[in-house]
């Protein structure tokens, strides 16, 4: 009797354990308490803003408060090096922008180099950037521009961000595509290249839609191609270099991501949770208002992406000899 009483308990015993860890288990317990997420740019910046409402807009449809936390530096380095080190149990993500993951790892050594490195969850928008030249520019169109810089070689200045932003990347794809000769000339922010372009110190400039469009609307700027794989409905009327005839599709886009190894019930959570954000009216309203276009994107679609990105701007680094920090 003593003996069938001791099996019994152990039976018992084994099948709590067995439930406790079951898939199901595990998706019903997460999350048990607040989640942190990282924004990887600094406070009261675009990205920063973008986070906030996220962790605002996600009250709706997540069990628990979602807190940001903002660890700038390095061109989104440190914090995006922070989110992989952290522990994968879905309680610290973050939001990452395509530099950090698809840029920066072929230029210095990180704790993080391919998307195999971390754990993609969710593409959050994209903004595409925009090749313009002032309003009074001879030059009317891409073609023009391109034209242009093949009978004046090296004379036709171009703003962007400097070494290694996708400002630049964007230039190298279209200097290395329509085989041209323009000069690179690096600032500290889309606002100091619009002031550069609006002093005349370059006929180009290539910032983001949001930066250049008071500009355009003004009457001051004048667009000539999109690097998107399809024209922004802020200026329909201009086309991207696709259309025009270059293999340019190289987005400014967020990410949410999280460390390597993060369990599936638990990125399906948390993918399940921002697809409702993605949709929401107030999100989407406030997304528009910053210039970014909410598209959804997860598994393998996304991870091709960042593949996809990943490797372009590896090519781009080793054709112009940039070499690891």
């Amino acid at each position: 009797m003593k003996t069938r009483n001791v099996l019994i308990v152990a039976s018992l015993i084994f099948g709590i354990v067995i439930v406790c860890l079951s898939p199901e288990w595990t998706l019903a317990a997460y999350p048990e308490k607040p989640v942190t997420l990282i924004c990887v740019w600094g406070a009261g910046g675009a990205n920063d803003l973008i986070a906030r409402e996220i962790a605002e807009t996600i009250k709706k449809y997540f069990p628990k408060p979602v807190a940001v936390v903002n660890r700038p530096g390095a061109a989104g380095t440190i914090g995006t090096a922070e989110i992989v080190a952290a522990r994968p149990d879905g309680y610290t993500i973050g939001t990452t922008t395509m530099s950090a993951i698809a840029i920066k790892p072929h230029q210095m050594k990180l704790p993080y180099k391919t998307p195999d490195d971390y754990a993609p969850i969710a593409l959050v928008g994209s903004q595409a950037d925009v090749l313009s030249v002032l309003i009074d520019s001879p030059i009317k169109t891409l073609k023009d521009f391109i034209d242009y810089t093949k009978g004046n070689p090296g004379k036709l200045r171009v703003a962007t961000c400097g070494l290694g932003h996708f400002t630049d990347v964007i230039l190298e794809m279209l200097r290395f595509q329509a085989k041209i000769d323009v000069v690179d000339v690096p600032a500290k922010s889309g606002a100091e290249q619009i002031a550069m372009q609006l002093g005349k110190h370059v006929e180009g400039n290539i910032t983001t839609i949001l930066e250049a469009l008071p500009y355009i609307q003004g009457g001051k700027l004048r667009p000539l191609a999109l690097a998107d794989e399809k024209r922004s409905p802020l200026l329909p009327n201009v086309p991207t270099f696709r259309e025009v005839g270059f293999d340019i599709t190289l987005t400014t886009y967020t990410v949410l991501i999280g460390p390597k190894g993060l369990p599936p019930e638990v990125v399906s959570k948390l993918q399940e949770a921002y697809k409702k954000v993605s949709k929401d009216p107030s999100f989407i309203k406030f997304m528009d208002d910053q210039g970014v276009t909410v598209v959804y994107e997860d598994g393998a679609d996304l991870k091709t992406r960042l593949w996809k990105d990943y490797n372009v701007n590896k090519d781009i680094f080793e054709r112009i000899g940039e070499k690891k920090k």
